[in-house]
């Protein structure tokens, strides 16, 4: 596209972009922390949280909006043909990557919360199946949350990093991490997916993975702002 008709993809990318990494930033800061190997007691934290469905659907928000601003860097960008058909290949993987988080989240935000509201109010003989439901549920939340890792966290952002640092439109460090971040993200999803449970190696993957792609979709964000002002001055 012309450089002047990115005008408002530009602009509308850059605040998707922005308000998308602090509502999923936030609410992953927000979400209670649920215990290991203790099935009773992630059902009791769910249950005792009167904000568990809530601060998943602001994250469901914050993933919807991200891949706008990916879009709008796709078109900052644009005008090679490798760094196209990288960036191309990275919005068909977050657009997997989104389908599957908000799956994930809705399972995990509005589903187990009900399962769990239903453990906690079961009578005593009826608690053993209430909370196997629950663990059931947790199990498939977390088959999930790996593949969202790969496909949201992980492919778009290698893709992506790698049409960064090689199109210069913006600095080339700020491409690499994205790349680093990403790989990091596919690691921890793969890990998830091979032993079927939380290790510790995947819980440290998940946080930093995620955390620097919140912190990178703020800064790139910003530079789409400004990117918009140039272009709007002509």
């Amino acid at each position: 596209m012309p450089t002047k008709d990115n005008y408002w993809l530009l602009r509308i990318g850059s605040g998707a972009a922005v308000l998308g990494a602090v509502l999923a930033g936030v609410g992953n800061l927000l979400h209670p922390i649920t215990p290991r190997d203790d099935p009773p007691g992630v059902a009791r934290v769910i249950a005792q949280s009167d904000l568990w469905t809530l601060i998943h659907l602001v994250i469901v928000v914050g993933i919807i909006l991200l891949p706008a601003g990916l879009l709008a860097v796709r078109h900052s960008i644009a005008g090679n043909g490798f760094t196209d058909a990288l960036t191309r290949l990275g919005m068909y993987a977050v657009t997997v990557g989104a389908t599957v988080g908000v799956i994930t989240l809705i399972l995990d935000g509005v589903a187990a919360k009900q399962l769990a509201d239903q453990w906690a109010a079961a009578p005593e003989p009826a608690k053993l199946a209430a909370l196997g439901l629950v663990s059931a549920n947790e199990t498939i939340n977390f088959a999930l949350a790996g593949l969202f890792n790969m496909t949201f966290a992980g492919f778009p952002f290698v893709l992506f990093g790698l049409g960064v640092a090689y199109a210069g439109t913006y600095p080339r460090w700020l491409g690499w991490v994205a790349f680093f971040a990403g790989i990091g993200s596919i690691l921890a999803g793969l890990i998830q997916a091979l032993t079927g449970k939380p290790t510790v190696a995947s819980l440290i993957l998940t946080i930093i993975g995620p955390t620097v792609i919140t912190l990178w979709m703020l800064v790139i964000g910003v530079l789409l702002w400004r990117r918009s002002a140039s272009v709007e001055k002509g």
